[in-house]
């Protein structure tokens, strides 16, 4: 596991023979695996990866470990062949060799690994493989070439198929199909062309599909309709045409909808009104007219789902031109005129005879409605108002458990009736209500299981890491959608979440929030929230805002996922909560996490300390300083649906380094890239750092020497960091890097073409208006992912705009500050 050791293998270890388990993973570990450790027949588990450990593996590395069930040695600098030892290890059900630089044919033996059930070979230089590599049940690949068009046949135990950011080609094979277990399809950011198989919609099981950032063309298939768990759809950024199909709303399960840069046409079903579970929904930049749907979930979109269409209309919020009602037929004139006339002599009479009634029956302070019940009902619920049915007391009132005539447990709480106001699954559900000039209750749902506060902090209670995930899920959904209604909550906390019977979050306590005016984007109060929790804006000045609730929606992620209230001893002036995670990201995770969360005999540990990795980065990017730097609600929904799909769709999530393609090569490899440093190579010389071409894989790049000054250094720190988690079709990508105490250097991809500024001065002027616009829309492309990732780009002008061999694809070259 993760720490700072540095120096070789320690050869020690061979002499621990009942060892079972050996994590060294994430270290420095450098030279060749010491021999002795793969002659401690008890190991069952050998996790190496991440470390500088080179050279071959011993041929005989397996032969004395029959127990072996999991090896992992992925991102390091070895190379060969795989040893055909390894085959003989018949429990093995892990296998991770990725990100390293081993060579020549698979081994048709592997397949005597019956049992193998994880095999990531991706990132290497093998040449060839055997079709029985296709049986297990997760694949990861790496290629140049077409995927082959059996490849549905090799995989009929395949759960998850990942080959996102490739360079494949050609089309997507109809037997894919026959994968039928496949519960995850990520084809994305490749150069797949022709259309979409039809017979995608065998495959029952589908939870994903990704196949966004291609070339594919034709119509959205019908056999989609056949995929009833289908929860993530995005075919983004292809050259679909056609009608978006009606059968898109029969899909109740979808969450996500990303239909964006494609030339469909026709209106937007109003059929997708249906689909009651989607949070995201993005058909910008088509040529779809017609009005766009205000029902269910759409009522909770904004213009950025909808912009460059051709002719959409609807309301004013949504920036697009008000719809046309056209020539009024006899039957508008029937709606609009008779039917009212109608409706208000009803009206009138009905109001005629509620006041006849009323006058007929006794004075009485309040009638039972509903909604309203009277003070003695109350009484009688709450025994008197029996301390023994106290739940608790605030600033506002108290809280007392009761029973209606209905036998019905509830919570009656005195405060603010602005619950009346809402209503949402995850908001605590008002019931009735009372209201005199001595009394003023809320008669609400009573929550079971009490609150967040109690299930983190009381002995014998526990939530795991999928149920607090969950919670924080139902929290984002609940505030999101009370700042669509200008409702800012002021005091999120955990004891203002409360958990029904089946644990779900529901958000109470309204005693302090604050109705905004729909011009106004923020207000000022003189009620003070609990320390802590408070924005800085908010215990400075008093001014609270949506972005107010932002933060104390991180600082509530935060607290559930290390069990550290804001104002624990161990914070001071100097260090809070935030900062203590901050400074911990993101390789010191497990030193600031809930130590039940991440037990070591505990299955997916890697896998859980990513997500809540993920976790705490978004919870950072609520609690920025500055208001105008933190996320929005709707935005947080989205993202920690993201992580939890990408939690539960791989379990063995590829590690960080290895979804972003950085394997780490040796000197000597980048010393022959560039011809030992020629300054024929040359291409620029800057003040931190030197750019050559060269040869790598066969392949013309482009390799960045940082110099080991300062800046060299700040400047080589940055760019790793920025770009170990970007991908995007429009931002040069990084295909190795290289770092040790004398040498820092990245590996991306050339750009043959130059920058833009080549062709913008007299003489070069060879693009049009339309490839401009092009190039324009790419580069804008690139920084609203950029910025969306919390990444600032600093210096972009012409020089930094690339032009590929085809002047086609426009990659903004990052630099990050």
């Amino acid at each position: 596991m993760e720490n700072y050791f540095v120096g070789t293998t320690p050869s020690a270890l061979g002499n621990i023979t009942s060892l079972k388990k050996i994590d060294l993973s994430y270290n420095k570990l450098s030279g060749s695996i010491d021999s002795t450790i793969f002659n401690l027949s008890s190991l069952q588990i050998i996790d190496l990866s991440h470390n500088r450990l080179g050279g071959n593996l011993p041929a005989d590395m397996a032969n004395r470990l029959p127990e072996l069930k999991e090896l992992y040695l992925s991102g390091n600098q070895l190379y060969g062949q795989i040893p055909s030892s390894l085959f003989n290890c018949r429990q093995l059900k892990e296998l991770s060799l990725s990100s390293n630089s081993f060579t020549g044919n698979i081994s048709i033996n592997l397949g005597n690994l019956t049992m193998l059930k994880d095999l990531d070979l991706s990132t290497n230089n093998f040449e060839g493989m055997p079709d029985c590599l296709f049986e297990s049940d997760h694949f990861s690949l790496n290629t140049d070439s077409a995927i082959p068009s059996e490849i549905g046949l090799f995989l009929p135990n395949l759960l998850e198929l990942q080959l996102r950011g490739n360079k494949i080609q050609g089309t997507i094979p109809s037997s894919i199909a026959n994968a039928s277990k496949l519960t995850l399809l990520d084809l994305a950011d490749n150069s797949f062309t022709g259309p979409i198989p039809m017979k995608i919609g065998d495959l029952k099981a589908l939870v994903e599909i990704d196949l966004s950032n291609n070339q594919l063309s034709g119509h959205i298939p019908d056999s989609i309709e056949d995929l009833k768990n289908l929860a993530y759809l995005s075919l983004a950024v292809n050259r679909l045409q056609g009608p978006i199909p009606q059968f898109l709303g029969l899909s109740v399960a979808l969450e996500f909808l990303d239909l964006s840069r494609n030339n469909l046409s026709g209106v937007i079903p109003k059929s997708l009104e249906n689909l009651r579970y989607l949070i995201y929904f993005n058909v910008s930049f088509n040529q779809l007219e017609g009005e766009i749907p205000g029902g269910g979930s759409f009522a909770n979109f904004t213009a950025q789902s909808y912009l460059m269409n051709k002719a959409l209309c609807g309301a004013a919020r949504l920036q697009v031109r008000h719809c046309r009602t056209g020539k009024r037929s006899w039957k508008t004139l029937l709606k609009r005129i008779l039917l009212p006339e109608i409706a208000s002599i009803c009206i009138l009479s009905l109001i005629y005879k509620v006041i006849k009634h009323c006058l007929e029956k006794e004075k009485d302070p309040l009638l039972k409605t509903n909604r309203t019940i009277l003070y003695q009902e109350i009484v009688l619920a709450t025994d008197g108002f029996s301390e023994s049915n106290l739940l608790g007391t605030g600033s506002s009132g108290s809280v007392y458990k009761g029973t209606m005539k209905e036998e019905k447990n509830v919570a009656i709480k005195v405060e603010s009736n602005l619950l009346t106001k809402v209503g949402h699954p995850n908001l605590v559900k008002l019931m009735y209500s009372c209201c005199d000039d001595d009394f003023r209750a809320l008669v609400l749902e009573y929550m079971p299981n009490g609150t967040l506060d109690k299930w983190l902090y009381t002995h014998n209670y526990f939530l795991n890491l999928l149920q607090r995930l969950d919670i924080m899920i139902e929290v984002a959904s609940a505030m999101s959608y009370l700042h669509s209604e200008h409702i800012i909550h002021c005091d999120l906390k955990p004891s203002n979440v409360l958990l029904d019977e089946d644990m779900v979050a529901r958000v109470s306590d309204f005693s302090i929030a604050k109705l905004l005016d729909g011009r106004d984007a923020a207000v000022q109060t003189g009620t003070m929230a609990t320390i802590g929790y408070m924005a800085p804006e908010y215990g400075l000045s008093g001014i609270v805002s949506e972005k107010t609730d932002v933060y104390s929606f991180g600082i509530l992620l935060m607290e559930t996922f290390t069990g550290k209230k804001p104002t624990d001893d161990i914070f001071n002036e100097e260090m809070n909560l935030r900062r203590w995670i901050f400074e911990s990201l993101p390789h010191a995770v497990d030193r600031i996490i809930d130590v039940t969360l991440l037990q070591r005999d505990q299955e997916d540990v890697a896998a859980k300390a990513r997500c809540i990795k993920s976790i705490m980065e978004l919870a950072c990017f609520c609690t920025a300083d500055s208001f105008s730097e933190r996320k929005t609600m709707a935005e947080v929904d989205i993202e920690l649906h993201r992580i939890k799909s990408h939690f539960l769709t791989d379990a063995k999530l590829i590690e960080e380094i290895q979804r972003a393609l950085h394997p780490g090569i040796l000197f000597g490899e980048f010393e022959v890239a560039i011809d030992g440093f020629s300054e024929i190579n040359m291409l620029y010389s800057g003040k931190s750092n030197s750019v050559f071409r060269g040869s790598w894989k066969d392949h013309v790049v482009e390799i960045k020497n940082f110099n080991l000054q300062k800046r060299g250094l700040k400047s080589f720190e940055v760019h790793c960091q920025a770009l170990s988690f970007i991908r995007h079709r429009n931002i040069v990508r990084v295909l190795a890097y290289c770092s040790d105490n004398e040498f820092n250097a990245l590996l991306v991809e050339y750009m043959p073409n130059g920058s833009l500024q080549n062709y913008l001065h007299p003489g070069m002027n060879i693009f049009n208006f339309q490839q401009r616009l092009d190039i324009m829309i790419n580069v804008a492309s690139a920084l609203s992912y950029l910025h969306s990732m919390r990444v600032i780009h600093c210096n972009l002008n012409p020089t930094n705009v690339l032009l590929d061999e085809d002047m086609v694809t426009y990659t903004v070259y990052c630099i990050a500050c």
